[in-house]
């Protein structure tokens, strides 16, 4: 139906396509995690006849409650964070180097994009690592430097909050390596969830990354490889972040 105002013919507000808007609102809002297009239709169209057909992206797209990341449509209102590992040829931030990492995006508290990779760090790694982490001289002998994986990171990253269990320790490496890059390193703010594990689950005997995986039924499978870590954090992260929120409910 139109209608006419100063001379201009306009089409009238649908109320039906906003009762699908605020459906769709509600399913992902309940869900908790992002869709592709062809769930979001068929869902849709199971809402009964009268949604049929109705043009969906285009009114996801009018509609600022909603967002599309990595081509699945999610709300607006979801943080996006980046959960990362490393592995490295020992502890020291200023005298070892880093030989893998890992980042996984996560879209609110659901895992959107996973991204990896070994890393030359131009010298030996220690007997020691290689029986801890699995990860050998040769293996890396073909693998980008560091700095190779600057802008890589820096466009994985984006403007999200990034996720690490004892951040410090990876958050050190990685801004020693962009320093030796000549490069700024990362601005973006940092989570740790270690101390999250501390207010939230005091009454476990440590909160070591495996400990805390295992007490939320994560796969600890790959650990000490930077994928595997990074997909722990990530798990942790989510699952302590519905531990908070059920806390908060409860009062």
């Amino acid at each position: 139906m139109k209608y006419s105002c100063k001379g201009v013919t306009r089409l009238k507000p649908d109320p039906g396509q906003q009762v699908l808007l605020n459906l769709l609102y509600h399913y992902l809002g309940v869900t908790g995690r992002p869709a592709v297009p062809v769930e979001l239709r068929a869902l849709a169209d199971g809402f009964g006849q009268s949604f049929k057909g109705r043009p969906l992206i285009e009114l996801l797209q009018k509609d600022q409650r909603f967002l599309c990341r990595e081509g699945q449509w999610g709300l607006a209102s979801w943080q996006a964070y980046t959960a990362v590992d490393v592995e490295t040829t020992g502890l020291s931030a200023r005298d070892n180097r880093i030989t893998e990492i890992a980042l996984v995006k996560l879209w609110g508290t659901h895992v959107v994009e996973k991204w990896s990779s070994l890393v030359n760090p131009c010298c030996p790694i220690p007997p020691y690592i290689v029986r801890l982490v699995g990860i050998d001289d040769e293996m890396v002998a073909a693998a980008p430097l560091f700095e190779e994986l600057i802008p890589t990171i820096r466009d994985f990253v984006g403007a999200s909050t990034i996720l690490a269990h004892n951040a410090p320790f990876d958050r050190g490496f990685i801004a020693a390596e962009f320093g030796r890059a000549g490069q700024r390193p990362l601005t973006n703010p940092w989570l740790d969830t270690v101390t999250i594990a501390r207010k939230l689950l005091p009454h476990l005997p440590n909160r070591k990354l495996v400990t805390v995986a295992e007490y939320f039924g994560i796969s600890c499978a790959g650990h000490h490889r930077a994928m595997a870590d990074a997909l722990m954090v990530a798990g942790i992260f989510a699952e302590m972040t519905t531990l908070k929120e059920s806390a908060q409910a409860l009062g």
